[in-house]
């Protein structure tokens, strides 16, 4: 097994929160239905800065622990997105669809192989600088976040594999752990 952290690739568009407080709608998400009350978000399409191209992504970047996708990267790894947790819409200015995917959360840090930054005078985590996974937690699994506010979203082999051969771009896959 191994998993990958996405992270977003040199030249393709970003998006952003039109109202600042909307980043701490997406710090929640575990996984569990939030179909029923949810708001769509309203984002725009920009640039990382002033000089950075302006490539269609098909995940525009949003950050690590939630991960946004157009309609063409929902439907490619759709029978995966559906088994790990949940997509959502979100909304926009243009005709653009684009969602976000609600993770589930799994316990599976082993913080013992880790290696973390706390924050001063708690043992909560504030960085994640090397995971290390407990195997039997994460065996089966695709996609998921760790119940860590810290948490990136992490990918399996399986997962970068099915975005390749489908030709979808905008991420770039690091290796953060292999149990072989």
């Amino acid at each position: 097994m191994t998993f990958y952290e996405p992270l977003v690739a040199k030249g393709y568009e970003w998006v952003n929160c039109y109202d600042g407080s909307d980043y701490e709608v997406f710090d929640g998400f575990d996984g569990s239905s939030r179909a029923e009350q949810w708001r769509p978000v309203k984002v725009r399409r920009v640039r990382a800065d002033e000089k950075q191209e302006f490539n269609p992504s098909d995940f525009p970047w949003l950050g690590a622990d939630a991960l946004v996708m157009r309609k063409r990267a929902v439907d490619a790894l759709r029978d995966i997105l559906d088994a790990h947790g949940e997509v959502l819409p979100l909304a926009t200015d243009d005709d653009i669809e684009l969602f976000v995917f609600n993770a589930r959360t799994v316990d599976a840090l082993d913080e013992a192989r880790s290696s973390v930054v706390k924050f001063p005078g708690t043992n909560r985590i504030m960085h994640i600088k090397q995971a290390a996974f407990i195997d039997s937690a994460v065996r089966g699994l695709d996609i998921f976040r760790l119940p860590h506010r810290a948490s990136s979203t992490y990918v399996s082999e399986r997962f970068v594999d099915r975005v390749n051969a489908a030709g979808l771009v905008g991420l770039e896959f690091n290796k953060v752990w292999s149990s072989e």
